[in-house]
């Protein structure tokens, strides 16, 4: 059975892992960090707080496509999944609304707010799950289908280079309405006039349908499991472990001062392409724009805010001023990052590494106290006092990302989806290297789900080539 070196132990590297070991390949997974799992991941803090690092909610859990991932591998029996009551709250200057979970509810909630915009919510939630289905179609797609591609996907050919901005304002003119549609997407793009509606249908429609999820105890469970699973199938994990040389033959990692080489009949890379044709020697010009990175301060308070403020929203996007942020309570759910006495949280706003890059030490304190105290006192509005329960407050930057997970610009999100990005062929195989793969954040976007289904689609590659 052939060896397989995968650099980069994030969701997309564990889950393809994961997978070809089951299926009696020989892995071996190099992670530099000290733990596997990228953005999937949790730290401690004083206190008895767990902070989880990147995840809010992860979409798609129970579709088919991921469902059938995380029955082979035995997912569920191992992870629990926690599914918030309602899909998210918006704060802005028209006021607040709560967006209910499921498409009937959302529809019945938006219609009774906007009475007179029944008529383009309709549209709206046809529109995105064609879409939606649209896309998911392009996957299996027969002789039959490439020949008539016009005909059966005219809708992706219409929408390609649409804009969420194009289609919202062909929609309705309410503005209120058109801020609450897009609220939550503010994770993948720093502007709706730049964000692909193909994005937006893909994302939005699978929260509608199947809603979100937290995984219970923080991302790194799921981590954690993938890691063990390769682990129990023979594979190898290897953490702190630098790569600085590959080849079609060889994976070379620097690893506790001593330099080794692992033979590699078949790498996969889950890290940026740019990055990855380096350690290969070989020329690459990065063509594609690079996403926005975020800045996330993690908080831990000496209370339960559920128990301070009563039952509310878990995801709370305030987008009243120059610079929207998302909260999200955790005590709203059972997550179990911390004991019920007290209560975790996090603020993440849209961010670039410019913004950070050149201060100096001093200068970079003092934004990131800056920073927080903005956040913080934005949050004071809709939660009086807040602050007042605060245990602990961290602030991490599009430099803390770069410098975690060395992505370029420290983004989370691979390729910026913008309408000209998004709709393109999902790079999976090199077209320089004969045996070189890709999994992750840059072969479909990023987030959780995509960087699973990115793993099953690289995997599918490898074994139709054996």
């Amino acid at each position: 059975m052939k060896n397989i070196v995968i650099i980069g132990g994030g969701l997309g590297g564990l889950t393809a892992g994961a997978l070809l070991s089951k299926d009696g390949f020989r892995v071996t997974l190099l992670e530099q960090h000290n733990i596997v799992g990228g953005c999937a991941t949790t730290f401690k803090r004083h206190g008895g707080f767990t902070c989880e690092v990147g995840l809010h909610e992860m979409d798609g859990v129970y579709s088919p496509q991921i469902k059938e991932i995380f029955d082979k591998l035995d997912v569920y029996k191992n992870v629990a999944f926690i599914k918030p009551n309602e899909f998210f709250k918006v704060h802005s200057k028209f006021g607040e609304f709560v967006m209910p979970d499921g498409v009937d509810n959302a529809k019945k909630a938006l219609k009774m707010k906007f009475p007179n915009e029944s008529e383009a919510i309709d549209r709206y939630f046809e529109l995105i799950f064609t879409l939606a289905n649209c896309l998911e179609k392009l996957s299996n797609l027969t002789w039959y289908h490439y020949l008539l591609f016009p005909f059966f996907f005219s809708k992706l050919l219409k929408y390609k280079n649409k804009s969420v901005t194009e289609i919202l304002d062909n929609l309705t003119q309410n503005e209120e309405l058109k801020l609450i549609l897009n609220a939550n997407v503010q994770y993948y793009n720093d502007s709706p006039d730049t964000l692909s509606i193909l994005l937006h249908a893909v994302a939005q429609s699978s929260y509608y349908e199947g809603g979100g999820y937290f995984i219970k105890g923080g991302s790194y469970k799921l981590s954690e499991y993938l890691a063990d699973v390769i682990k129990q199938n023979g594979g190898k994990v290897i953490t702190k472990a630098t790569v600085i040389k590959a080849s079609n033959k060889e994976v070379i990692y620097s690893c506790k001062n001593e330099n080794i080489s692992l033979k590699a009949d078949i790498v996969i890379s889950n890290i940026a392409p740019a990055d990855t044709y380096k350690l290969f020697d070989i020329a690459y010009k990065e063509e594609k724009q690079i996403a926005e990175s975020i800045s996330t301060i993690y908080i831990g308070f000496s209370k339960n805010l559920k128990n301070v403020y009563g039952k509310g929203a878990y995801s709370n996007f305030i987008v009243e001023g120059k610079q929207p942020l998302v909260f999200v309570d955790y005590s709203q759910i059972d997550a179990g990052l911390v004991d019920e006495s007290k209560s975790f949280g996090e603020i993440c706003i849209s961010d670039e590494l410019k913004n950070w890059k050149s201060l100096s030490s001093e200068e970079y304190k003092k934004q990131k106290e800056m920073l927080l105290e903005n956040c913080l006192d934005k949050l004071e509005i809709h939660y009086p006092n807040i602050k007042e329960c605060i245990e602990f407050a961290e602030v991490a930057t599009p430099k803390t990302m770069m410098r975690y997970i060395k992505t370029p610009n420290g983004t989370a999100y691979g390729y910026k989806p913008t309408p000209k990005q998004f709709f393109r062929v999902p790079q999976i195989k090199s077209k320089q290297i004969n045996n070189l793969y890709f999994t992750g954040q840059f072969v479909i976007a990023g987030g959780f789900s995509p960087a699973i289904l990115s793993a099953e689609m690289c995997c599918e590659k490898i074994k139709s080539a054996k």
